[in-house]
């Protein structure tokens, strides 16, 4: 529990050194797409670094740097956390902690499957029409329009043909063909074992706003997936109209 620990923390750290670059740097900037690759970098970074054991070659007779005396005290409080785990010395409340812990990751990860099954029941009970890859299902549930991976749910009391229809419905699109979901679904698995990292938190929802900001600009300002939209529209109202071919 004790490296656990160690290990959360060093993550903690990492993340909020990149998350503190990026609001100091990057955000509010308009290279959304460089900022969105930066973020989930940051998180996979934030994940691997600690795990890395630096080992630095030196003259022993040489002054040592401050960089090098930072780098070895970090490595040496790694085996002083190793050591000390292995000692065999275990207090209560350290499992409670660990039990805890886990505790909290699982109803996470609860809220994260009932969240993929209420939207694969939603699948099943509407209709579905599959057009260039891209499934069209319309529905009257809350919560829709929105989109998840290849899918897109659609909410009758929205005009396909009205300009704001076809305005959300390219913006959905853009989601789609930029693969936001993926982004989406990575970060809720991190969040359910990691969710006591504050900074992985900021970056989901910074990550979850330029989503939007991309969605937006790809369908103001693509010609190809306004024209891609346009097609898959009017196919699916020829559908909804006249039924399957």
């Amino acid at each position: 529990m004790i490296t656990l620990a160690w290990y959360l923390l060093k993550v903690i750290i990492c993340s909020g050194i990149l998350c503190g670059y990026y609001f100091l740097a990057l955000r509010n900037k308009v290279f959304h797409r460089w900022n969105r690759f930066y973020l989930l970098a940051s998180v996979v970074l934030a994940l691997t670094v600690p795990l890395m054991k630096i080992n630095i070659f030196q003259n022993p007779d040489s002054e040592k740097g401050t960089m090098i005396q930072m780098l070895q005290t970090i490595s040496y409080g790694d085996e002083v956390v190793i050591e000390y785990s292995r000692s065999g010395f275990h207090i209560n409340s350290e499992n409670f902690a660990g039990l805890s812990y886990l505790l909290i990751s699982g109803i996470f990860l609860s809220f994260f499957l009932i969240a993929f099954y209420k939207i694969t029941r939603l699948k099943k009970k509407y209709p579905e029409t599959k057009i260039e890859g891209i499934s069209f299902i319309n529905t009257n549930a809350k919560g829709t329009p929105f989109s998840f991976f290849n899918a897109i749910f659609w909410n009758n009391a929205i005009d396909l043909h009205s300009r704001s229809g076809q305005q959300i419905f390219n913006h959905e699109i853009a989601h789609v063909k930029e693969k936001h979901s993926y982004d989406k679904f990575f970060m809720n698995l991190v969040l359910i074992i990691f969710w006591i990292n504050p900074f992985f938190w900021l970056i989901r929802k910074e990550l979850y706003m330029i989503h939007e900001f991309i969605a937006d600009q790809e369908a103001l300002e693509d010609n190809d997936l306004n024209a891609f939209a346009e097609m898959i529209l009017k196919a699916t109202a020829f559908i909804l109209q006249n039924g399957p071919v």
